[in-house]
C-alpha cells in the first residue's frame, strides 16, 4: 500500500504526535518527557498547519514531522519513523517540513534541535543536512536503589514536596544570589513554561526559601531529570542534602534513573556519595538557513 501523507487538521493530530513520539523514543537513552511546547505552540500566532506532517500506511501511522517556532527561530524536529521505514521516507517528511519552515512564507532563518550524544542516528542525520554541533552539555545521573532512603538530617532545614513547579519561587531564590537581567528571565520562564514538572520540592529555613526545584518524570520508562534547581549560594553545604531528597521521592513514584545537568551542580563532588556519574550529554545542533 503506498504511503500517504497529511499535515495537521485537527485536534487530535497532537495526541497522534505525541503517542508516535512517545513510542519511537521509548527505547533511546535518556529521552526526555514530552514537553508541552507543541501544546502551546498550536495556540501561538506562529502557527500553521503545514508545521506537523504525518506519513501512514493505510490507517496506521508510520511517520512524521514537525516543528515549533518563534519568530524567525525553529525548533525543528527530526522525522521520526518506525524502524522498517527508515531511509527514502525520513527524507520525504524532512524536505516538506525543513522547506517549510525556511520559506518566505514562513521565515525560518536559525533552526535547531538537540539530541542525547547516544543518539548517533539523529545526530548524523542532521550534521548530513549541513547543521553543525554547536554545544555539548554533560548530565550526569544515579540509578535508584532503597540506599537512597538513608535519613536526612532534617534540623538543617524544612522542606516539602508539592505537585507542578511555580516559577516566583525558583525565581526568588536564583536572584538572591546573582544578577540576572529581565531578558535572561523572560528565556528561562518560556523554557521552564513549555516543561510538563511532575513535582517541585521547597527547601526553607527560619521561614526563608533557600532551595526550589524542578522534576520531571517520564513514567513509560521511569526517567526522571532535575531540570530547575535553584538555591541559596549561603546554605550550599545542604545542596546534596536537598538532592537526596528529591531522589526519596522519586523512588516512591517508580523512578529508576535520575539525572541533572552537569552545569546545574554546585559542586560535582557533593553528588558523587549519592552515586551520581556521567552519563550522557546534550547535543545541540544548529543551521542557519540560506
Amino acid at each position: 500500500m503506498p504511503i500517504t501523507f497529511r499535515y495537521y487538521e485537527k485536534p487530535e493530530d497532537l495526541k497522534l504526535q505525541y503517542d508516535f513520539w512517545t513510542e519511537i523514543t521509548a527505547k533511546l537513552p535518556y529521552a526526555w518527557k514530552p514537553t508541552l511546547s507543541p501544546k502551546q505552540y498550536i495556540n501561538q500566532k506562529e502557527f500553521h498547519p503545514n508545521s506537523r506532517c504525518f506519513a501512514f500506511n493505510g490507517e496506521k501511522i508510520v511517520g512524521y514531522m514537525s516543528f515549533t517556532g518563534a519568530g524567525d527561530f525553529v525548533s525543528l524536529g527530526y522525522p521520526w519513523v518506525l524502524p522498517e521505514y527508515e531511509g527514502d521516507l525520513q527524507d520525504e517528511l524532512f524536505d516538506r517540513i525543513y522547506k517549510f519552515a525556511v520559506s518566505e512564507e514562513y521565515g525560518g532563518k536559525k533552526l535547531a534541535q538537540r539530541f542525547r550524544s547516544q543518539w548517533q542516528a539523529p545526530i548524523d542525520y542532521f550534521l548530513s543536512k549541513g547543521f553543525m554541533i554547536s554545544n555539548r552539555s554533560p548530565i550526569v545521573g544515579v540509578k535508584l536503589s532503597e540506599s537512597v532512603n538513608q535519613i536526612v538530617d532534617s534540623s538543617n532545614f524544612t522542606y516539602q514536596i508539592s505537585e507542578g513547579f511555580q516559577f516566583d519561587r525558583w525565581k526568588c531564590v536564583t536572584i538572591a544570589n546573582q544578577e540576572v537581567s529581565a531578558k535572561q528571565l523572560e528565556m528561562i520562564e518560556t523554557y521552564y513554561g513549555s516543561v510538563a514538572f511532575d513535582f517541585s520540592l521547597e527547601c526553607t529555613k527560619e521561614d526563608k526559601t533557600i532551595g526550589y526545584f524542578g522534576v520531571t518524570i517520564r513514567s513509560d520508562t521511569r526517567y526522571s531529570e532535575i531540570i530547575a534547581t535553584g538555591i541559596n549560594s549561603k546554605f550550599n553545604e545542604y545542596y546534596s542534602e536537598m538532592i537526596q531528597i528529591i531522589l526519596q521521592e522519586c523512588l516512591k513514584r517508580g523512578v529508576e534513573t535520575v539525572s541533572i545537568a552537569q552545569s546545574h551542580l554546585t559542586s560535582f563532588d557533593s553528588l558523587d556519595q549519592l552515586g551520581f556519574t556521567p552519563i550522557t550529554e546534550d547535543v545541540m545542533l544548529i543551521k542557519e538557513s540560506d
